[in-house]
């Protein structure tokens, strides 16, 4: 049994035996820090990205409702607000809680004190908010602000903004149609939520009971009796959905969602704040693992080389009667002290690089000692000294007393084989994640330069505006003043961000085409789009004003018409190879028993690919002057160097015609680049971890050569006094080495070649991998290990022979 003055005995045993080895605890303590510094800060990421809305009422029951519109090729979590009026003959679901999307339907402008303001993030809920989300209340009363008329809901930091205190209770906001009364202040929602908003309503009847379930302007949460029955359940939904909006065609696919799995699984562009990434994380839990088994390998290989250098204390020790059970725990403890230490190290560099490492993953991480992380970091720092230390103190611990006393000690086969297969792994894993780091970034280059089909630069992008005052109201005069600005080269309306989604779709019809239709997505455009937003145009015109039949308008029989671009795929799907031959067709829209809106077709443009390159292109149709969306935009193409001067003409003027709040205006440019966040970080991270694996693969190298020039130091004096060079001594020592590089590149290449495919396999324009990554990285791993062996082999061929050879 282990007391108190056996384990003092053992402390101290171990600090006299770091005084002694002081290049070994140094080596070790620099590669354990590093490691488990990277451990930690991975460890608070992947805690607090699985923590989103695991503290909601009963979230392992909640599930959230999912649509895929198989026309558009897409997702998202919104469905109809009347859906809890059609599942209540289905016994497995209690309880239904819908977010409805009222700022699209309601008037979300508002007068304080003579200045405009927009209502941020508005939405209406269900009375039975607090069965599904956990709110915090400030003041007022949260039943009252969601079941009368008029009444709002404000979080704390929109209260602050809207009148520059939380007290306000009672307060009234002016808006066009009557005002809204504040009934409720609560705390701003907690980070770690999928959930997102800033003001909440009553979900008025008078709006959301003329809808039906094709009206998705909605986020539905159901609470699930029977989490067995999840398939059965979506099936119904499905049914139900299809058969009653869409004629019994197969055009939506439901799914239910996991509440504590929506912020990493659901990647729809149509989220109420961008998620996480499932693969982030994935990832960054194998790289610190990987880091970890490299500074652990180093320990095991540093301390096996090492360990002639304590064979004559382990004799010792065994002639006055210790025990291997004995030596095997002092050995223990000098590793698990060396580790907390390291830990302790450790936790420094996590304080400081933690303003860096929130601004990489974009998160606010807090390193809390006093919670279960701390306990944590205790148990990990002391598996890694006990898993690292024990091999090498079964190791050391087995010489014979007898053997070593008399001189006769030899190195095993087995500690040979293990260093040199560890060597391998550490060499192997550095080669891979080099390659990796070469084709991410690879691919990132070419979705940046990737044709979608139209152009990013030098656009800008004003959203959120009122579809009416766009597509039918003082259109000509507010883009026509626009367009007067200094430095606008044009400006046209869209009712849809091309970096996000086409969010319409309607049946066309066209001659020799289905007679059932075709569902195609469309996007609502105004006169000059094709020329503001970059399309390519392959045959016909753009809209224009000159052509006053372009604008979608009443005809003579009753209908309406409109000109309208069409994809080049699209054309080629409705019989047309020559996209020429497509210009002037007529297809019919909207078809009802009185009849049918008419398209003309008077451009083919290139297909173009919306959202992200891994998203499948879809043929579309750009309508002129027609959009079902409730919300519009401006896309301006404005000359670079004033953009300033642009963006606040713009401001100036959407204040002065449409009395409306200043509206944040984004780059198209920008907006692009967020498609693509989570793919950046993956390869910032790999593109990290790499750089902390070849270090630390330097670290164990130098350990390893610095004992092996050792052992080997009489063996260079003598080849030396022969005549050998100094370089060829260097070559010699190195020749080991390389050799093992070289079959753990062998070994990393097809692992690696299968993994990078399999990621690359998930987009539909990707780079083919490269010869030159993979011998790049053999190249870069086999030069600095060079130079790390060639450091301390020229030390020792370049000592003078005669202080080696002297006692011989």
């Amino acid at each position: 049994m282990l007391n108190n003055s056996m384990f003092s005995n053992y402390i101290v045993a171990a600090l006299r035996a770091f005084r002694r080895q002081k290049q070994h605890v140094l080596l070790n303590l620099f590669g354990l820090s590093i490691g488990l510094a990277a451990a930690i800060l991975v460890a608070l990421y992947v805690n607090f990205e699985r923590s989103f809305d695991t503290f909601q009422p009963q979230s392992q029951s909640t599930y959230r409702v999912s649509q895929y519109f198989n026309p558009l090729g897409t997702s998202a979590p919104v469905s109809s607000p009347t859906l809890d009026k059609h599942v209540a003959n289905i016994s497995e679901i209690d309880e239904v809680f819908t977010l409805g999307v009222l700022g699209s339907f309601s008037d979300d402008q508002v007068l304080i004190n003579g200045e405009y303001f927009r209502l941020d993030d508005l939405y209406s809920a269900s009375s039975n908010i607090l069965a599904f989300m956990q709110l915090d209340l400030i003041d007022g009363d949260i039943s009252k602000a969601l079941t009368q008329p008029d009444m709002l809901l404000l979080t704390r930091s929109e209260a602050v903004r809207l009148f520059g205190h939380d007290n306000v209770i009672g307060e009234t906001l002016q808006r066009k149609q009557g005002h809204w009364t504040i009934a409720a202040v609560i705390e701003d929602l907690p980070t770690n939520t999928h959930f997102h908003f800033k003001s909440l309503a009553y979900m008025s009847p008078t709006i959301f009971d003329k809808m039906t379930l094709r009206d998705n302007a909605a986020y539905n949460y159901l609470r699930i009796n029977n989490p067995n029955d999840l398939e059965s359940i979506a099936s119904e939904l499905q049914t139900l959905t299809n058969e009653s909006s869409y004629g019994g065609q197969d055009v939506v696919k439901i799914e239910l969602q996991p509440l504590e799995d929506i912020h990493l699984t659901a990647h729809s562009r149509y989220e109420l704040k961008e998620g996480g990434s499932q693969t982030s994380v994935i990832i960054c839990i194998a790289l610190s693992i990987l880091l970890i088994v490299i500074v652990s390998v180093n320990f095991i290989n540093m301390s096996v080389a090492q360990a002639s250098q304590r064979a004559k204390e382990v004799g010792v020790r065994k002639a006055l009667g210790a025990s291997k059970a004995q030596l095997v725990t002092q050995f223990l403890t000098e590793s698990v002290l060396l580790t907390v230490i390291a830990a302790v190290i450790a936790c420094a560099i996590v304080e400081v690089s933690l303003p860096w490492f929130n601004t990489l993953v974009e998160r606010e991480l807090v390193l809390n000692y006093a919670s279960n992380f701390g306990v944590f970091i205790i148990g990990i720092t002391v598996l890694i000294g006990l898993v690292a230390g024990l091999y090498p103190a079964l190791f050391i611990s087995s010489f014979s007393a007898k053997r070593v006393l008399s001189g006769d000690l030899q190195r095993g086969k087995t500690a040979i084989w293990v260093r040199k297969t560890l060597l391998i792994l550490q060499s192997a894993l550095s080669i891979a994640l080099i390659i990796g780091s070469v084709t991410l970034y690879q691919q990132l280059e070419l979705l940046n330069t990737l044709s979608v089909g139209y152009q990013k630069q030098h656009k800008m992008l004003v959203s959120d505006l009122d579809r009416n005052e766009l597509f039918f109201e003082n259109n000509p005069a507010l883009l026509s003043e626009i367009k007067r600005l200094p430095g606008v080269n044009s400006v046209s309306a869209i009712d849809s961000d091309l970096t996000n989604a086409i969010g319409s779709s309607i049946q066309f019809f066209w001659q020799g085409g289905s007679e059932l239709g075709e569902v195609i997505p469309f996007v609502g455009a105004g006169y000059d789009i094709a020329k503001t937003q970059g399309f390519n145009i392959i045959a016909g015109r753009d809209f224009s004003e000159q052509f006053a039949s372009d604008w979608f308008s009443e005809q003579e029989d009753g209908n309406n018409a409109a000109a309208i671009l069409v994809t080049r795929s699209l054309a080629r799907k409705a019989g047309f190879s020559n996209p020429e031959d497509a210009l002037g067709q007529v297809w019919r829209f909207n078809q009802s028993d009185t009849g049918a809106d008419l398209g003309t077709i008077v451009g083919v443009i290139e297909d173009l690919k919306v959202g992200s390159v891994k998203d499948t292109s879809l043929p579309a149709v750009i309508v002129c002057g027609m959009s079902f969306q409730n919300a519009a935009r401006l896309i301006v193409d404005f000359e670079p160097l004033k953009y300033s001067e642009v963006k606040q003409g713009i401001k100036q003027i959407l204040q002065r015609k449409l009395n409306s709040a200043v509206t944040d205006i984004e780059l198209l440019s920008d907006n692009y680049e967020v498609v693509y966040r989570s793919e950046r970080q993956i390869t910032e991270v790999v593109m990290i971890f790499a750089g902390l694996a070849i270090v630390l693969t330097c670290v164990g190298i130098l350990g390893l050569a610095s004992f092996s020039a050792l052992r080997r130091s009489k063996e260079v004096a003598i080849r030396k006094v022969l005549g050998d060079t100094v370089f060829g001594l260097v070559n010699l020592l190195a020749k080991e080495f390389m050799l093992l590089v070289l079959i753990s590149a062998i070994i990393a290449f097809p692992a690696t070649y299968l993994l990078v495919d399999d990621w690359l396999n998930g987009f539909n324009d990707r780079v083919t991998q490269s010869l030159f990554a993979y011998v790049a990285a053999v190249m870069l791993v086999t030069g600095i290990t060079w130079l790390t062996v060639a450091s301390i082999a020229y030390k020792v061929a370049s000592a003078r022979p005669s202080l080696k050879l002297r006692y011989e």
